[in-house]
């Protein structure tokens, strides 16, 4: 191992056991006094005084030992061997050590010669090595008691330096704040409060001009030092330069040019709606991860119409999507050792992605991604608010966009798949964006607001999630019309105010210029009607419960009056539903939209088939008025299948929602409910 580090172009060769400079050679002071090696690559200064920010100086006198004739017992005088074997054992740290040591501030005693209680003083080895080319060496004061911890700090940043740790620093660094997710080849975790590296303790470390404190192969980055104290742990990963296997497959289906434009297709349809990449940090199709670039050309398939080489290009032999997948799938779980930024914006993509299969969910799949992507963001601190952090507001604009997304993918996939959410709003403090978030300023007002207004929506539906949908919620208010009434109401109320402020460039009514782009503010409506439903099937669930029998003296007057209020605001939503879906035009058929937006088309069938199967459920004294609605209530049902399926025509995802409604009578209404 000796042989890796590098030695002084200008030494002798030297085979004996140590090394010595000549006089004009001469070790610095700083390198003298911590008796390292004073490597001096080019020109000064040498390599420990440029890890210490410092020039080297050669000023400090040489004071030499007299020798002393050894006269005491050998119990009396450390090894003569002890010397080398330190240096040796330093060598041997530096390039081993993984493990993090923490160095101690040192003050400089004050050293004599002679040894403790009374001893002869000891015999420093290096008095005895001679070199006839070279002559005496000026022996290197020792290191005092308590500083080898020092002394071996300082081989092991010298290490780093030796292409075994850390990247070289600049010589001089950039002013400003310095990136931290753009770090080269380093792999970032954060310091947690609870875990074995407290930051309250980390805060006292010295870090230098990037924030850095820097080990062997470790270093410490510290991005807050106010309040509660953020440092981030940075290590070096195992470099794997050669391609991989997925990586020379995607080059072969999909070339540089091609990757380009399905890279800029993204950031025109699935960015203004969920601004994962960043466009001053977009992607380069030669460079970037394999498994974002996949992501990526995966999810830009259904819009290479909208491209005007791609749509021949592509026309006869687009990329298979399933092999897209595999290799976005498979080389993310290579990265999920080390994620970076790349490995979850390319988790978020696939979460984003509709399944290939319109008539299914893929359910199980995407809910093991969701909680793979929301450890990943945990594990890079994107669960906390970087606002105030030590680095470039573009970095910090991304880290919040991201911590936005993983956080809203998270809530609405577990309404969709009805789970209970990864999140929870006490851990994760960026919830909602604002206007300085979105740095795209060439978007429409109707892009920019529709980022803002839909994480207004989301976390109005983490807190019906939170309020009517966890299970302790549903176990309280399940059977208490009035205690679920009371919860629900609330939300109800900040639901219609938010749809009432809804700006008029995201308006579904039609444009008299016409719209020349897709336009996305329809499945923004349409994830206004889910939020609703849920909130309306929440207040029909006391009423619609076989198993809790309501007695006479509860079903009085206030039962009945809230009972009839509740399915009449069900009913006009169901019907305001069914127009939403109505009013439906090209321009919105080729927007994108999320995978979430099956389970709100089902959620609109679902509704008025609850209205239609619970008519006669506790009102069995009015039949007559009971029929009447029931015949309106199948009127319903059938006009929504209709319209659905006209629409499913131009937009498969509503063919999902039409075959759940469409096996009910396919099986037979009688055999699914028990009545003709």
């Amino acid at each position: 191992m000796d042989n890796d580090i590098p030695t002084r172009p200008d030494q002798y060769t030297w085979t004996g056991p140590c090394k010595y400079m000549s006089k004009a050679q001469r070790a610095c002071d700083l390198c003298r006094f911590r008796k390292s090696a004073c490597q001096i690559d080019s020109t000064p200064p040498c390599r420990l005084c440029r890890v210490n920010a410092q020039p080297c100086e050669f000023t400090n006198r040489v004071v030499r030992k007299k020798r002393r004739t050894l006269h005491h017992e050998p119990s009396s005088s450390p090894n003569l061997n002890t010397t080398n074997a330190d240096n040796n054992g330093l060598i041997h740290e530096s390039l081993h050590m993984e493990s993090v040591v923490q160095p101690q501030d040192l003050s400089v005693t004050q050293m004599t010669g002679d040894s403790p209680n009374g001893a002869s003083p000891s015999i420093d080895d290096t008095m005895f090595c001679f070199d006839l080319h070279r002559g005496y060496e000026d022996p290197q004061p020792p290191v005092p008691e308590g500083g080898r911890d020092h002394a071996i700090m300082e081989e092991l940043m010298l290490s780093i330096y030796e292409g075994q740790g850390l990247p070289h620093p600049e010589s001089h660094p950039v002013p400003g704040q310095v990136s931290l997710d753009n770090h080269a080849s380093m792999n970032l975790q954060l310091c947690g409060l609870t875990g074995d590296m407290d930051p309250y303790v980390l805060r006292h470390y010295r870090f230098d001009a990037k924030s850095e404190f820097a080990f062997s192969k470790l270093a410490i980055r510290t991005v807050q030092d106010t309040g509660v104290p953020v440092q981030f742990l940075l290590s070096k990963p195992d470099l794997r330069n050669a391609p991989t296997e997925g990586s020379l497959k995607l080059s072969h289906m999909v070339g540089p040019d091609i990757g380009e434009r399905l890279i800029q297709l993204f950031l025109r349809f699935v960015n203004p709606q969920f601004p994962i990449l960043s466009n001053n940090g977009c992607p380069n199709a030669l460079s970037a991860p394999t498994h974002l670039l996949a992501a990526i050309y995966l999810i830009t398939q259904p819009f290479t119409t909208f491209d005007d080489y791609l749509c021949i290009e592509l026309v006869y032999s687009p990329p298979s999507r399933k092999s897209l997948f595999e290799i976005a799938w498979r080389d993310l779980n290579d990265a999920l050792l080390a994620p970076t930024i790349q490995s979850l914006q390319a988790a978020l993509i696939l979460l984003l992605y509709p399944p290939t299969n319109p008539l299914l969910l893929e359910s199980t799949m995407k809910w093991t991604l969701l909680g793979i992507t929301v450890s990943m963001a945990q594990t890079l601190g994107l669960h906390l608010d970087p606002t105030s952090w030590n680095l470039p507001t573009e970095e910090i604009n991304t880290r919040r966009r991201l911590s936005w997304a993983v956080f809203a993918v998270d809530k609405w996939l577990a309404s969709s798949f009805g789970r209970p959410t990864h999140i929870s709003r006490n851990d994760w403090m960026v919830t909602e964006l604002n206007l300085s978030d979105i740095e795209y300023g060439d978007l429409t007002d109707s892009a920019s607001s529709y980022v803002i207004e839909f994480s207004k929506l989301t976390t109005i539906l983490d807190d019906v999630l939170t309020g009517l949908y966890a299970l302790r919620a549903v176990s309280a208010i399940s059977k208490d019309f009035r205690l679920t009434m009371s919860r629900a109401y609330p939300f109800m109320e900040i639901l219609t105010a938010w749809h009432a402020n809804l700006p008029s460039s995201l308006a579904m009514e039609q444009k008299l210029e016409g719209s020349p782009t897709a336009d996305g503010s329809a499945s923004l409506h349409l994830a206004y009607q889910s939020v609703k439903i849920l909130i309306l099937r929440a207040l029909l669930r006391p009423f619609n419960n076989p198993h809790h029998l309501v007695t006479e003296s509860e079903r009085g007057n206030e039962w009945f009056a809230a009972r009839t209020q509740i399915r009449k605001i069900a009913s006009a939503e169901a019907d305001a539903a069914l127009n939403l879906v109505s009013s439906l035009r090209p321009e919105h058929y080729q927007a994108f939209w999320a995978p979430w937006s099956k389970t709100s088309f089902a959620c609109i069938m679902n509704l008025l088939f609850l209205l239609a199967v619970t008519v006669f459920e506790q009102d069995k004294g009015a039949h007559m008025t009971s029929l009447e609605e029931y015949k309106q209530r199948r009127e319903s049902l059938d006009r929504g299948r209709t319209i659905f399926r006209l629409h499913a025509k131009s937009l498969d995802m509503i063919r999902f929602a039409l075959l759940r409604i469409d096996a009910v009578f396919w099986i037979g209404w009688e055999r699914v409910l028990g009545f003709a």
